[in-house]
């Protein structure tokens, strides 16, 4: 286990999170408050890029696997191997692209704005807006192999900077475009521009910097090509899961109740999103060792990864989530200037939502990372529709509370299921704990319905006094989760490594 590398790859992680941060702080307002009926324009931008999102399941499963096996196998010295799957792979995203640009296509011919309900766009202008995101995701499909392949030779770090910039790029293009109250039409070109610079610029960099990553078709084999399928389709099921659980229900709320409640739903999401960006980043930054221990069979040290990374996420998990919970009334103040938009009901319930999320993704990253997923994926896929149909009634009833209730739920089920699967990830003799998985339901049980009163009051409470709770608040969980959850031992890891580095100084 080199914590050198999770440390440059969490730096990395960081800064995409940050820049992250900045796109979702940035694009709503520009929407918001430069168009006129801004909350419904902005509503239809979300539902419109939510239907192209689906399509960017045909190529996760290729690049996953493929770059996942790359590393196993350059781990294992078995480079011209590693070269087999690359061209192979590419081979196949060749062929994805080709059919989905035929795909972007037959966007021009479908009267959009009928079938989503779109009330201030017209059908024309809606559909050569998706055929040209269309078109922006197949350029992204090749920016993301290179980008993505870096972790082959233990520099992920770099591919996640190209990933960061491309992400900043895209989004102050989007906003100035925005600003500028420009057509859907107009929006969606910028976004493809920008995918097609930062494709070339990516190929350059891997040129110089890596020059044994640049891709090349005569590797690959037909053989390989149909051994991938598999695996990859098992792949973009996952991904096929994870649009059923953050696009799909944009359409379908904005399908039962309209872009309005669409834009308070997703604003108040973002906020949440926002709070697991630390956890995602200690989550992403040991991929790249996962893959690695796996591939070198390294066993004993895959559990001492899983153990400490466990305990990191433990307490981060109530610490961002509830700090966030008690800051919204803040954030939709200085962030919207709208905070008639604060929901407390909705917060209180997408925070318990965030947080299973946050656990959820560490335990999943174990199965991702080491290409151990197609029972997680029938699973999910199985999971997430049934939790579409059952939302679909319960919102009949209950409103927009009834998608949440069955959003918590199976979220709670996925969880279960995704710590069960990493049990037997690891051989016989190897036995992971699911103490401290359950101990941190126990504690959200507890710390969710103290902090509801604040959150009430929190709507008529001064922004210095919203602050004032959210700071203690942070810092009293923060204390409690540490000894709950006993992070001693990931103390003493930091602590030998702070040693370790100033020991040369000290001589």
């Amino acid at each position: 286990m080199s914590l050198k590398r999770i440390l440059k790859l969490f730096v990395a992680f960081l800064t995409g999170q940050g820049v992250a941060l900045v796109t979702q702080l940035l694009v709503p307002p520009m929407f918001l408050h430069s168009y006129s009926n801004g909350v419904e324009i902005y509503g239809e931008w979300l539902a419109l890029t939510a239907a192209v999102a689906y399509l960017s399941t045909l190529n996760y499963g290729i690049q996953n696997y493929a770059n996942n096996q790359m590393t196993i196998h350059y781990s294992r010295g078995e480079l011209e191997r590693a070269k087999v799957v690359q061209a192979s792979a590419l081979r196949l995203i060749l062929i994805v692209i080709g059919t989905f640009s035929l795909l972007g296509i037959s966007t021009l011919f479908m009267p959009l704005a009928s079938w989503m309900g779109l009330r201030y766009v017209s059908s024309q202008q809606a559909s050569w807006a998706l055929c040209l995101m269309v078109l922006q995701l197949a350029a992204y499909f090749l920016f993301a192999f290179l980008a993505e392949s870096y972790m082959v030779v233990g520099e992920a770090h770099r591919g996640q900077i190209w990933q960061a910039s491309r992400i900043l790029a895209m989004a102050l293009v989007l906003a100035f475009f925005a600003w500028r109250q420009a057509s859907f039409l107009i929006l969606a070109a910028s976004q493809l521009a920008v995918s097609l610079v930062w494709l070339l610029l990516c190929l350059l960099d891997v040129r110089r910097r890596a020059p044994n990553l640049l891709p090349s078709l005569r590797h690959g084999t037909r053989e390989e090509m149909l051994a991938q399928v598999k695996p990859s389709a098992y792949f973009m099921l996952l991904a096929v899961s994870g649009f059923l659980v953050w696009q799909a229900p944009l359409l379908l709320i904005q399908k039962v109740m309209g872009p309005a409640t669409v834009t308070v739903f997703a604003l108040s999401r973002t906020i949440f999103s926002m709070s697991r960006q630390v956890l995602v980043t200690v989550t992403f930054s040991i991929r790249q060792e996962i893959t690695h221990l796996v591939g070198k069979q390294d066993w004993n040290g895959l559990k001492r990864l899983y153990d400490l990374s466990e305990k990191v996420v433990l307490l981060l998990t109530p610490v961002s989530t509830i700090g966030t919970l008690l800051i919204s009334p803040l954030l939709f103040t200085v962030w919207l200037h709208k905070r008639s938009l604060f929901n407390p009901w909705m917060c209180l319930m997408m925070a318990a939502v965030s947080a299973v999320i946050a656990i959820k993704e560490h335990k999943f990253q174990f199965q991702w990372s080491s290409n151990r997923h197609e029972a997680l994926a029938r699973f999910n896929i199985v999971a997430y529709l049934s939790m579409l149909v059952v939302s679909v009634v319960l919102m009949r009833f209950m409103g927009l509370d009834g998608f949440l209730l069955s959003w918590l739920l199976t979220e709670i089920v996925v969880a279960i299921y995704i710590v069960h699967q990493n049990q037997k990830l690891f051989p016989g003799a190897i036995k992971i704990s699911t103490l401290p998985f359950y101990k941190l339901f126990f504690f959200l049980a507890v710390v969710l319905p103290l902090s509801a009163w604040p959150v009430w009051h929190g709507m008529h409470w001064n922004l210095l006094q919203v602050t004032a709770v959210a700071i203690l608040g942070v810092l009293l969980l923060s204390v409690a989760a540490y000894f709950f959850f006993d992070l001693s031992d990931v103390k003493d890891v930091l602590m030998r490594r702070l040693n370790k580095k100033r020991s040369p100084a000290a001589a």
